[in-house]
């Protein structure tokens, strides 16, 4: 004789723990912000079309808090450069920000600017550098990871 096999399945575990699932889910979506920010490509080949690119201040933070800046693309064939020393605070800012504002009055068609953080340098850092560049009137920054 065969027995009659009474098999059932306990789901209510199951929908304890999806019914947690989803009010985990829907409590943190509210909390979640999606930041962006508009970037494009400031510098880059245009040899295909024949135009040169546009006047560029590239500032290097060095670990030593002091920040190297460098003109290129100005229309001649050197290379302008200022070095800005550190503080006992770390880097200089107001001394920063006057070279900038000089810099800017020089070449008021400078709007392209290029970080290049050193491996060991501050994030809050290159953010503040960011802010002083904004307040240049400096638009269109990027941020190279190739820093040394």
């Amino acid at each position: 004789m065969k027995k009659e096999l009474n098999f059932e399945i306990n789901i209510l575990p199951v929908l304890d723990i999806l019914s947690v699932m989803i009010c985990f889910l829907l409590l943190t979506a509210v909390w979640i912000q999606l930041g962006s920010m508009d970037v494009k490509q400031a510098i880059g080949d245009n040899s295909a079309s024949g135009a040169k690119n546009p006047p560029a201040l590239w500032a290097t933070i060095n670990t030593d808090n002091s920040v190297q800046i460098s003109l290129r693309d100005i229309g001649q064939k050197m290379t302008l450069e200022y070095r800005v020393a550190a503080s006992r605070q770390g880097i200089d800012w107001e001394a920063l920000n006057m070279r900038l504002q000089g810099l800017k009055a020089q070449l008021p068609e400078l709007k392209t600017a290029i970080i290049r953080p050193e491996a060991q340098a501050n994030y809050g850092d290159v953010i503040k550098m960011m802010d002083q560049l904004k307040q240049t009137q400096i638009s269109d920054i990027g941020l190279s990871p190739l820093g040394t």
